[in-house]
């Protein structure tokens, strides 16, 4: 409250103006190079933030999506696969040597050629498994059969 009455009371009075502008002279006019110094260390302090900062959301963005590794992993959680199943298709994305191993769960004719693997011919059941979870039973008999017939032709034509 007596804050409030300062105020009016200082509020009556008449304010003298006449030096208000006498730092927009010529004459009284002068450079602080201490004030300039700490202004270019603040601009400079601010843009290396901004930059740190874009640098460092670009990079997690990129992590976030031009990344197979992770790819794979996100496919192998939505398609609830186990330990077991996640190991081997690991494996079988190394030996055949896939840039992308997440190319496993869009390209039957992978694993069928991993089945064909003496490394594989133990875990035949395990990757006919993930090929009818990952395609569905129609639709990896029908690549199995296809399989079956080129390798069919092929033994005829040699």
């Amino acid at each position: 409250m007596t804050a409030l009455w300062n105020l009016v009371l200082f509020a009556d009075r008449e304010a003298d103006f006449t030096a208000m502008g006498d730092h927009f002279r010529a004459e009284s006019a002068h450079l602080n190079i201490p004030h300039f110094f700490v202004l270019g260390l603040s601009i400079l302090t601010v843009a290396s933030l901004i930059w740190a900062l874009t640098r460092w959301q670009d990079n997690d963005f990129a992590w976030n999506l031009d990344n197979p590794q992770r790819l794979f992993w996100d496919l192998c959680r939505r398609h609830e696969l186990n330990t077991n199943e996640t190991t081997l298709l690991r494996k079988v994305s190394r030996e055949l040597q896939l840039a992308h191993p997440a190319s496993l769960f869009v390209d039957p004719r992978l694993l069928i050629s991993a089945m064909q693997l003496e490394k594989f011919h133990d875990l035949h059941g395990e990757i006919s498994k993930l090929g009818e979870i990952f395609f569905g039973f129609h639709l990896w008999q029908q690549a199995m059969a296809a399989d079956n017939n080129r390798m069919q032709e092929e033994s005829v034509i040699v």
